[in-house]
């Protein structure tokens, strides 16, 4: 230990490092060394001396005489040995064991060219770290986030740049590629299947309930021709007529031809009447019956092809006709009628009060509904406005509530005229179809309510 390295200054011993110039003093206290000054200040001050250390991170790192590098902790305010990390080497054999000595060259050139980087590398007052090429003089910044070294792009590189290619473009670095997202991929669209144009078309046999019908008495009418051809199975009615499907053709005048059309629903009628009407005798007359086939005469006209039904007509009819064939009885032995779910109120208005207010309609609705939901579940109650005997029908849940609405409000007044309660025979129509005239008036009337209600509410 040199002894001429320590002083005194009063009591406090100071120690001279004399390979750096760094002075530190004793603290008793804590039995350790501390420096004197702030480690910028002594950096400043040696700066006209030959410097031994250099900056590495945020931190010194120099060489002493003896030829070991030591490292400035921060932490612990005193110079370390520097510890340096050495690169593990890839080796084919896990089981073999490192050898320092066996690095590879290329880690050999790493590590050179790492120490050349860092004699040169600078750090300015904004912390950022900079590096002077020596062979070109090219200066690079160091990119944090990255991890790497970038060209500095001011305009002494731009310079050099533009005389080394002659171009006024500078390459600028290639982006960061983004991530993959996992998109849905869309659908391929499916082509419109083209509208054929319409045609003449053969009917399956399979699926034809229709016959052809001739040789007929010429004063036959259509409920005759229903009796005759029902022998062979059921005929197929109208959903919107509710008729049957017979088709007596006709002269000019309006005379029955003596041939007609029938459709049945099922196809083995088609086959029973073949064998059993055809040739059989009506009124004299030796009646022909034959599978219908249909023929264009002229031009296909495609406006008087039928129109085609929805898809809830056919479910309707599909129902329909089930029940028809259905061997089950519509009602059990001892269970009630649906129409005696419904009871008849008359005489309960004038088809004048609603002319005179319209308003009067809903009045009347929701009056009988409050008193009949007295004698149980209320579903629906209808009034027909248009009917001279003041009808109104009051659908209930049960049989059983509406024979007690029957009991009770029948020959009750109501409204200072005398009603009458009655079960629905489940045939009678209530509804009278107003004429044109009469429906025009009506929604004038109703028009010049609603007007004068609107005027009523502007004056308020």
């Amino acid at each position: 230990m040199d002894a001429s390295s320590y002083s005194y200054e009063g009591d406090v011993c100071v120690h001279t490092d004399p390979a750096t110039g760094y002075q530190y003093k004793w603290n008793t206290e804590e039995k350790k060394w501390e420096p004197k000054t702030n480690t910028e200040t002594q950096v400043v001050a040696n700066a006209s001396k030959e410097p031994k250390y250099e900056i590495v991170g945020n931190t010194y790192v120099y060489k002493d005489e003896n030829g070991r590098l030591l490292e400035w902790d921060l932490s612990a305010k005193e110079w370390k040995p520097k510890v340096e990390i050495q690169a593990k080497r890839i080796t084919k054999n896990p089981d073999e064991e490192f050898d320092s000595s066996d690095a590879s060259d290329e880690e050999k050139l790493l590590e050179q060219k790492r120490s050349v980087i860092s004699h040169h590398v600078c750090v300015n007052s904004n912390g950022v770290k900079t590096y002077t090429d020596p062979s070109d003089g090219t200066v690079f910044e160091w990119d944090e986030e990255k991890k790497a070294w970038f060209p500095k792009l001011d305009e002494e590189f731009i310079a050099r740049y533009q005389l080394s290619y002659g171009e006024n473009v500078i390459a600028e670095p290639e982006p960061m590629p983004e991530p993959h997202i996992h998109t849905k991929e869309p659908q391929p669209k499916l082509e419109k299947k083209q509208v054929s144009e319409p045609s003449w078309f053969e009917l399956d046999e399979t699926k034809n309930t229709k016959v052809y019908v001739t040789n007929l008495p010429t004063e036959i009418n259509e409920e005759e021709v229903v009796e005759f051809m029902q022998k062979c199975g059921m005929i197929e009615k109208d959903l919107e007529t509710g008729k049957h499907k017979i088709k007596l053709y006709r002269d000019e005048n309006g005379q029955v031809k003596g041939d007609a059309l029938c459709t049945y629903i099922r196809i083995e009628s088609v086959d029973l009447a073949l064998r059993i009407l055809d040739g059989s005798v009506l009124k004299d007359k030796t009646v022909g019956v034959e599978r219908a086939k249909f023929m264009l005469k002229g031009d296909y006209d495609p406006t008087k092809k039928p129109r085609k039904r929805k898809k809830k007509d056919v479910e309707k009819l599909k129902r329909k006709q089930e029940k028809l064939f259905d061997w089950r009885p519509d009602k059990l032995r001892g269970e009630r009628s649906r129409n005696e779910n419904v009871v008849v109120l008359k005489r309960l208005f004038k088809p004048e009060e609603f002319d005179v207010n319209p308003a009067m309609l809903l009045e009347y609705q929701r009056d009988l509904r409050e008193e009949c939901a007295k004698f149980g579940h209320v579903k629906r109650v209808v009034i027909f406005d248009r009917n001279e005997e003041g009808v109104a029908q009051i659908f209930f849940k049960t049989p059983e509530e509406a024979d007690r609405c029957v009991e009770v409000l029948h020959g009750r007044w109501f409204a200072g005229q005398k009603i009458t309660a009655e079960t629905w025979d489940g045939q009678t129509k209530y509804r009278k179809d107003e004429t044109e005239e009469e429906k025009s008036a009506r929604l004038k009337k109703w028009s010049e309510f609603l007007t004068k209600e609107e005027q009523e509410e502007s004056d308020d």
